[in-house]
């Protein structure tokens, strides 16, 4: 009896066995059958996206990945910009037209990288989907950006702000207030749009308007405003000069310096010392550069040589620097109306604007020995002359120099131009020009004119017929010039 029993165990074990080997064959043959079709089906979506696959939300199933891009570009290619502003849509275009483009290349290899990560185990992928999200990446053109997001390119007008500042009402200072405007720095716009892009493109929206509302922080703010405690003692500063008005004479030609000009030269921040002392410079040396004629070459028009140009100059007038800007600093002080010339250092006889001539002078050719007065542009007296003899000692100085006094009669004392020469001579009339020499009559002379100064020149003086000399020395003033020319 044990031993039947012994052997029914044994043929159940045998036959439990026989079952486990039987399923065993069975789940190999089921598992090779599976794994085939999952091969296959691998094999046959190579380079796609298996069934039931999205891709940032969209359905991507059995497409390539170039076919995934086109299908995902296209609601990012109707993007768009809005700004608003104060309730207001100030900006609405595509954006294409502010230089955003979807980099496809690099979107496409993000897309093929996805595909190459598929499992190869697709049964679970096809039985609850597959979802994966890709950002969408932009190239930017800055230029066109820039361009398209700026001020300029807003619907809506800007308004300046500005500082508050004074302004002359009826001869007094008044404070203009401040203005909030809506300008602001396109900098700033433009970093506001790019960081709300980012988000909206980060978080995947589904909008397709990206909106920008423009914070009232963005607009500039006025640097000085009305209770600005500065303002109220510069009005009192502006006060104690605003009435200078300096007016310069430069014969009929004036130069008027007045308000408009000085109230640059005011410092408020320098209340002890409130006249910017490099302006005033500035301005003397700016009129001593239009108005200055002495030393500089003298070009005018002669009587028979048309127009000539005398290098040495010693006549015309030359603005005092230092005096004048002294002078002009004490004008504006005074606060008052003042018309004056400026304070020369070298002045000649009388000018009008730059023409220091004026019609008023002598003119000497020495090539041809021959002499005119003029006055006030009116031929007074012409003569032939005799001037220096011709040597190194003797002849007569060519150039502008200025005939500061006349004599007479005077005693013309000397010596030089030749061993032991010396003379001593009454003149009527002596109109001295330069170094000793002058003009003068000379009774002496048998003739004048032509060549007479080769051989009977004087030592540099230019004589002249006693009658000619009268002429002139009647109608000569402190001052005159005299050119002197060959």
């Amino acid at each position: 009896m044990r031993r039947n029993r012994r052997k029914r165990i044994n043929r159940q074990r045998q036959e439990k066995k026989r079952a486990f080997r039987k399923k065993a064959l069975i789940f190999t043959a089921v598992v090779a059958a599976v794994t085939a079709v999952d091969l296959l089906y691998v094999k046959l979506m190579d380079g796609r996206f298996y069934h039931h696959t999205t891709l940032n939300g969209y359905s991507v199933s059995g497409m390539t990945a170039a076919e995934a891009v086109e299908y995902l570009k296209k609601p990012y290619n109707e993007l768009t910009l809005r700004i608003d502003e104060q309730g207001e849509t100030v900006l609405n275009i595509p954006f294409d037209e502010i230089g955003y483009a979807v980099d496809e290349q690099a979107l496409l290899s993000a897309v093929e990288e996805l595909i190459d990560r598929q499992s190869t185990f697709v049964y679970p992928g096809l039985l609850f989907g597959d979802r994966y999200g890709a950002r969408v990446p932009f190239t930017v053109d800055e230029t066109a950006f820039s361009s398209a997001v700026c001020a300029d390119s807003l619907t809506k007008p800007r308004v300046a702000t500005t500082d508050a500042t004074l302004v002359e009402q009826d001869g007094n200072f008044v404070i203009q207030p401040e203005v909030y405007g809506t300008d602001f720095a396109d900098s700033d716009l433009q970093a506001l749009v790019k960081e709300a892009i980012d988000k909206q493109l980060s978080d995947g929206s589904a909008d397709t308007t990206v909106t920008v509302e423009i914070p009232e922080s963005i607009y500039y703010v006025p640097a000085i405003t009305q209770d600005d405690p500065d303002l109220a003692d510069t009005i009192a500063l502006y006060q104690r000069y605003c009435n200078a008005e300096i007016t310069y004479t430069f014969g009929e030609v004036t130069e008027v310096l007045d308000w408009n000009t000085i109230r640059d030269w005011i410092l408020p921040d320098q209340p002890d010392n409130p006249i910017d002392t490099e302006a005033v410079y500035n301005y003397v040396y700016a009129l001593a550069a239009e108005y200055d004629t002495y030393s500089l070459p003298r070009t005018f028009e002669s009587t028979n040589r048309g127009t000539m140009t005398i290098e040495y100059n010693s006549y015309g007038y030359e603005i005092d620097i230092d005096q004048e800007a002294a002078q002009l600093i004490a004008d504006i002080e005074a606060n008052t109306a003042t018309t004056r010339e400026p304070i020369y250092y070298h002045e000649g006889y009388n000018r009008n604007g730059k023409d220091d001539l004026n019609g008023t002078y002598v003119e000497v050719d020495l090539s041809n020995q021959y002499l005119w007065f003029y006055k006030y542009g009116s031929l007074v007296v012409e003569s032939p002359i005799v001037s220096g003899l011709p040597t190194e000692e003797r002849a007569t100085h060519e150039g502008v120099f200025t005939i500061p006094y006349k004599q007479s009669p005077a005693n013309l004392v000397g010596q030089g131009g030749g061993p032991g020469e010396t003379w001593d001579v009454e003149v009527q009339y002596w109109m001295p020009f330069d170094d000793g020499q002058g003009l003068h009559d000379a009774t002496w002379q048998y003739s004048f004119g032509g060549t007479v100064y080769q051989t009977n020149g004087s030592h540099g003086c230019i004589n002249l017929p006693l009658d000619v000399a009268a002429a002139i020395y009647n109608e000569m003033e402190e001052n005159v010039c005299i050119l002197i020319y060959s």
